[in-house]
């Protein structure tokens, strides 16, 4: 294995990597690998020492992001450009969902849900739809986060379902042999070889 530093938007990040990692390609990767810089594109400045430091050691600098902008191509020249601006070095990117279209982590998520499991989506929905009707006061918004929490959650013995302690190697929940993550498990695979 190359040395690495993957550069990822959150904890939820590493958590899915870790278990995607291990299952595709049998290795245990340790969180000393990622950084971590709590946010989107933008917030990179922040942790900007972090990966300068990466940057110093032959490292590869991996690059884990949302593609969540106002589209793909933004997302990337973003990244870009903060690479630039920061005289930082990233060798590879890839963007969730897939490497070419808008999303996130949890559009990819939804996507590799077990065989059979996806209909319980559109009680999901049904729920917000309810939820919103009722015009509560104070409500909390059902977002992708929310939703990814409750698919999760409705599983009796699928332990945590908050992001960062949720297990992915459940076949019964998740099925990380969907076509979804092919994109993903192509980008890495040189990386563990």
């Amino acid at each position: 294995m190359e040395s690495l530093s993957f550069i990822v938007e959150g904890e939820e990040d590493v958590r899915f990597l870790e278990d995607f990692i291990k299952f595709h390609f049998g290795t245990k990767i340790s969180k000393n690998l990622f950084i971590i810089i709590q946010g989107k594109s933008e917030t990179i400045k922040q942790s900007a020492s972090l990966i300068q430091i990466s940057s110093s050691k032959p490292n590869k600098n991996v690059v884990i992001f949302d593609a969540d902008d106002h589209d793909y191509q933004s997302t990337l020249d973003n990244i870009r450009k903060a690479e630039a601006a920061l005289e930082l070095k990233f060798d590879h990117v890839f963007l969730f969902p897939d490497n070419q279209t808008k999303g996130n982590l949890e559009s990819l998520l939804k996507s590799s849900v077990a065989k059979g499991n996806e209909g319980l989506f559109d009680c999901i929905e049904n729920y917000a739809t309810c939820k919103a009707a009722l015009q509560l006061k104070k409500p909390r918004l059902i977002g992708e986060k929310e939703k990814i929490v409750i698919y999760h959650g409705s599983f009796e013995g699928s332990g945590s379902a908050q992001g960062t302690k949720r297990e992915y190697l459940d076949s019964d929940i998740w099925d990380l042999n969907s076509p979804t993550l092919n994109p993903l498990k192509e980008f890495l695979r040189p990386f563990f070889q």
